[in-house]
């Protein structure tokens, strides 16, 4: 006789006891068992001054601030009620105060914030293949910015419920999967205030249910998840939107020899709110090992989205073989199918591609490649209108912000005043304001976004969702021939490479040419690797030449990194680029350079110690040139229980005849008990 899944007997035993009459089952504190104590207790202190300055005769800003702050931490991890399989869980306590004074310009301010928190976390059943938890967490911290300050405090609470695949089920010949099911509140609450005259506050309150599922069979899975989001915008109610997503992947193995694989993938989420949005997506793909040497990839893709600017639908077929006719040469075939329904007509696409690829080993373990591809593609507008909107196109801000770091939009010939960014960190929609948050340059016919690092909303690497309208010809009709070639070496202490590629666009019919363009762009690479005992070090050379209709230029990159190891206590690295670009259309040059000395000791009785020196410029003919000079120092020492902490930062940003210069230095001291 099979047995059940292991500990259920003993938890049933468990539940029976807890619901026994006492003279059977003792239900009091004496049932609840204490887990391990542990806390700790922090006091710090810190200052900062931050210094804006015009070459003008306009005011600047002097600020500074003072701040001390105590924290003490209580937590218990590992109670437990009757039994650790019954229940069990954590809890945590956190009580802090924080103290600043802020000197402006001669206007002083003083300010008091009590901070408290708690985490808790029980898990009812474990030892069940289904059991379930209760969490409730809670979070407040004062942050110091350049310039001013954040307050943010996050709070939620919920429960899940998990269905594990040892569940009884299977034992009586039902069918068996595994299922998480979760109920959650949040609730986020951020201020920032800066004395440049900026301010952004958040107030949301989300509430979340989601449920997956995943059923495992022999040779294929079955996974599935539905999301609700309800999120309330208190402080911008016109934020406020509902929102649902729900998933369905199914992949399987199949054939005689399992040499065949089917993925379908389905998605479907709605948004409801100022900006509605709702998308559908079905992707099905096949792959199909017909010999060792030979193979064929079939795919096909329905989009379907529905917003304010109407409904589209898009579909996209492609199927494409792989064959391997000798040991180091890959031959690959394409052909592809796009048709579009949009609101104002149809676009129609086809495609084939022809490429081959070589690769082979040389002595001294160096490799050497070579690909050459070609490629024919067939556009045909019917439009009955000369714009294209396009809703939450997914972008990231660059890390670090600054120094004109900054990306490029899908779509070409782009209306600039139509373009919208907002930032969706968190599973929100922070609006944003162009000249505040980000700046829109033109580069030929694309559209660059630079995110500033003054801004109050964009934070580095946070997720951006981008919305515009972009030009095109209604009825143009026009084809696209394309080829490229690539190749090189690759050593352990070189490596060249070498890439060309072109295409020229034809007119088939229709009357306006001028969103048609011809390209070309050269590549050449070098690069440098070495490494001596304790001394590694990497340099590489690029040169683009690009020349197309709208845009033409020549690039040199140069890149530098070394590294230094005297001792196994001390690391040194130095890390440098510079990118100089000549622009012939439109006429401008720019140039951006980067320098970045670290070091990092680690010392005897658990002491760290981390430098960083760096500068980055960027010059732009056409813009304001901008340097940024940053410095840290951090040192950490662990004693026993203690851990004493520092750190100091400096940095100085000077751009168009202002210049900011802030430093600052913690002081952070914690006992764990």
């Amino acid at each position: 006789m099979r047995q059940g899944p292991p500990g259920i007997a003993s938890a049933a035993l468990m539940v029976l006891a807890l619901l026994a009459p006492g003279e059977t089952g003792a239900q009091s504190l004496a049932d609840l068992h204490p887990g391990a104590w542990g806390g700790s207790l922090e006091m710090g202190y810190g200052t900062d001054h931050q210094q804006l300055r015009s070459s003008d005769a306009s005011p600047g800003i002097d600020s500074a601030r003072r701040r001390t702050q105590e924290r003490l931490a209580i937590r218990n991890e590992g109670f437990s009620f009757l039994h650790p399989g019954l229940l069990s869980g954590n809890l945590g306590l956190t009580f802090g105060l924080v103290q600043d004074r802020d000197n402006t310009n001669g206007t002083v301010n003083s300010r008091e914030a009590k901070l408290t928190g708690y985490a808790f976390d029980s898990t009812l059943f474990s030892a069940f293949p289904y059991n379930g938890t209760l969490y409730a967490n809670r979070t407040q911290n004062l942050l110091s910015q350049p310039f001013g300050r954040t307050d943010i405090a996050f709070e939620n609470r919920g429960a899940a419920f998990r269905l594990r695949e040892d569940s009884p089920l299977r034992d009586w010949g039902f069918p068996y999967f595994s299922a998480n099911v979760r109920a959650e509140q949040q609730h986020t609450q951020e201020a920032t205030t800066s004395v440049l005259g900026q301010t952004f506050r958040r107030d949301e309150m989300r509430n979340v249910l989601s449920v997956d599922g995943h059923k495992g069979f022999e040779t294929s899975d079955l996974d599935l998840r539905y999301e609700f989001n309800d999120l309330n915008n208190a402080a911008f109610p016109s934020g406020n939107f509902q929102s649902q997503t729900a998933n369905l992947n199914y992949s399987r193995d199949f054939g005689p020899a399992l040499n065949r694989r089917s993925d379908t993938r389905l998605f479907y989420y709605t948004r409801s709110g100022v900006s509605p949005f709702s998308l559908f997506t079905a992707d099905q793909r096949l792959r199909i090992d017909h010999l060792q040497n030979l193979s064929t990839n079939y795919s096909y893709v329905l989009a379907h989205t529905d917003t304010l600017a109407g409904a589209s639908t898009t579909h996209n077929g492609v199927f494409d073989v792989r064959h391997v006719p000798f040991r180091d040469l890959t031959a690959t075939a394409q052909l592809s199918g796009l048709h579009q329904e949009l609101p104002a007509g149809v676009r129609d696409s086809y495609a084939g591609q022809l490429a081959l690829q070589y690769h082979r080993d040389l002595p001294g373990s160096g490799t050497v490649f070579a690909r050459a591809s070609g490629r024919y593609q067939l556009n045909d507008n019917q439009l009955r209108a000369s714009q294209i909107t396009v809703t939450d196109e997914a972008q990231g801000a660059p890390t670090p912000l600054g120094a004109g770091a900054g990306f490029l939009l899908n779509q070409s010939f782009v209306v600039a005043s139509s373009i919208v960014v907002v930032d969706t960190r968190g599973g929100a929609r922070l609006a944003t304001s162009p000249g505040i948050d980000y700046d829109v340059l033109g580069e030929g016919n694309l559209i660059r976004i630079i995110p500033l690092p003054t801004s109050a909303v964009i934070r580095p690497g946070d997720p951006l969702a981008i919305s515009y309208t972009y030009e095109l010809d209604p009825s143009l009709k026009y084809s696209t021939n394309s080829r490229s070639v690539s190749g090189g070496v690759d050593f352990r202490w070189i490596a060249l490479s070498y890439g060309h590629e072109q295409s020229e666009q034809t007119l088939l019919s229709g009357q306006d040419s001028r969103f048609l363009q011809d390209l070309r762009r050269d590549t050449a690479q070098l690069d440098l690797r070495g490494a001596w005992k304790t001394l590694q070090g990497q340099a590489g050379a690029a040169y683009v030449r690009y020349d197309s209709t709208r845009l033409a230029y020549i690039q040199q990159r140069y890149t530098q990194i070394a590294s230094y190891r005297p001792t196994r206590r001390l690391s040194i690295a130095f890390n440098a680029d510079r990118t100089l670009t000549e622009f012939t259309l439109p006429a401008h040059q720019t140039d951006a350079r980067s320098i970045r000395l670290t070091l990092d000791w680690y010392g005897a009785e658990g002491l760290t110690t981390t430098a960083l020196l760096g500068r980055r410029v960027y010059k732009d003919s056409l813009q304001p040139m901008e340097t940024i000079n940053e410095a840290s120092l951090k040192a950490r020492l662990l004693y026993g229980k203690l851990d004493l902490a520092s750190s100091f930062t400096a940095s100085e940003r000077i751009r168009g005849g202002f210049q900011t210069v802030s430093w600052r230095l913690d002081f952070l001291a914690t006992r764990r008990f």
